[in-house]
């Protein structure tokens, strides 16, 4: 027995121009995935408000001696990963669209660790210390100074994730590729 074949053709113009419009969209996605990218960007940058995960999971809580470092050095309010409201972690993110994908992120060199957590291992050092005032200056800056040495330690860092996809994230990527689709 021989094969078998079945051509289909679309001889109706509308659905030939929806079809054709379809496929030049589909060449180049780059509009497609700057709107995901920068819809993303967003709602990372919503999570540093909310403090919490992707997933609605609250953020573990600021230790007291970071609360009262902070305010003891003028950052309020107190905020989860937000000692200033305009650098550092949060206002870092950013995403990176092509015709094919989009990435969202951060540059800052301390964004993996509080986003998975981790260990960081402090070595042992000494410094100098103001003897008036007990606090840390720089040598030029310091009077009556004092050295002190500071034993090697670690210092916890509890993973409080900020990147990923949320439920409302995913519907609203459904609703711009529905939206770039249809044109």
């Amino acid at each position: 027995m021989t094969g078998i074949i079945l051509r289909f053709s679309i001889e109706n113009d509308e659905v030939s121009s929806g079809l054709s419009s379809l496929a030049q969209r589909l060449d180049d996605a780059t509009g497609f995935y700057r709107s995901v990218g920068e819809n993303l960007k967003n709602s990372t940058r919503d999570r540093f408000d909310s403090e919490e995960s992707p997933e609605g999971i609250p953020w573990k809580k600021l230790l007291p001696s970071t609360i009262r470092a902070r305010e003891k050095s003028g950052k309020t309010p107190i905020k989860i990963l937000r000692a200033s409201d305009n650098t550092g972690l949060a206002y870092g993110i950013n995403y990176r669209a092509d015709n094919k994908e989009v990435s969202v992120g951060s540059m800052k060199p301390y964004a993996a660790i509080h986003q998975l957590g981790g260990i960081i291992k402090k070595p042992a050092r000494t410094a100098l210390q103001e003897k008036s005032t007990k606090r840390f200056v720089k040598a030029s800056k310091a009077k009556d100074p004092q050295s002190i040495s500071i034993p090697a330690h670690t210092v916890n860092i509890p993973a409080r994730p900020f990147l990923g996809i949320s439920s409302p994230d995913e519907e609203r990527i459904i609703n711009i590729t529905r939206d770039w689709l249809n044109g």
